[in-house]
């Protein structure tokens, strides 16, 4: 009995030693592993939405006045109050952060390199959006920065010659439209900041991207007014901003193609 007494606590510090060497093996698995990168993704992706897009509402509000205006143009009384919100921090923050923070997981779980290029161009297109909704306007300097983002996309292109392939279509297709609407209509068809953010997202999409952004927009657009030329909420003389259906055809298009 005493024999029998003894051997058994060594029995189970030898079932224990077992227990936690298969625990150990657990969490060095390959899935555990990939488990814990995913939720680090996810984790960083959140905080990157929540600072896109908290940064997104403030900088729009902050921007200078003149660059929500055309050349030799003055800003006007309520461009120029600095204490006036030009888009409301409640419910836009919640709202962009949410965006970004789900476009930022889509990619990112697949390439945190392509990730980050593509949170910056999509967070320069909304502000170029919201200025051109609200005051018909497309800022170069946020045209620009979406230009730039363009080496992100360098080692997704089939050649180094996409992006200036693409900058081309995009920018010489809106510069044909614009041409042509001003001999049919006799006025301004399409202003020349479309033809330099055409161009820019052609420049980080490439040629395929921009020919399927173009047709997206355009489909996005006319059937927009449309609905709207039902309703009698404009006339078919009326112009409508263009960059809020570019901004979502194109943020559409990095996200999900």
């Amino acid at each position: 009995m005493l024999t029998c007494f003894v051997q058994k606590p060594a029995e189970n510090r030898g079932e224990q030693s077992l227990n936690m060497s298969n625990f150990m093996e657990f969490l060095s698995s390959a899935e555990v592993t990939a488990s814990l990168e995913v939720l680090i993704v996810i984790g960083l992706s959140i905080i990157v939405g929540i600072l896109a897009g908290n940064s997104a509402v403030v900088v729009f509000n902050r921007m200078p006045a003149h660059w929500l205006c055309d050349y030799k143009e003055e800003p006007s009384e309520e461009l120029k109050q600095n204490d006036r919100q030009r888009i409301k921090s409640h419910p836009w923050k919640m709202a962009f952060s949410a965006l970004f923070a789900l476009c930022a997981i889509n990619m990112a779980l697949y390439d945190w390199q392509y990730a980050i290029a593509a949170i910056i161009s999509i967070w320069a297109l909304l502000i170029i959006a919201i200025a051109d909704k609200k005051y018909m306007i497309i800022p170069d300097q946020f045209v620009l920065l979406l230009a730039i983002t363009a080496v992100g996309y360098v080692p997704y292109h089939s050649s180094f010659l996409s992006p200036l392939w693409g900058a081309l279509i995009g920018g010489g297709c809106m510069l044909l439209i614009g041409i042509a609407g001003k001999l049919l209509f006799k006025k301004e068809a399409l202003g020349f900041g479309d033809v330099k953010l055409f161009a820019a997202i052609g420049f980080i999409t490439g040629p395929f991207g921009i020919a399927i952004i173009l047709v997206a927009c355009s489909f996005l657009s006319c059937l927009d007014f449309a609905v709207l030329m039902i309703r009698k909420k404009v006339k078919r003389t009326d112009m409508m901003p263009l960059a809020p259906y570019a901004a979502f055809s194109t943020t559409f298009y990095l996200v999900f193609l």
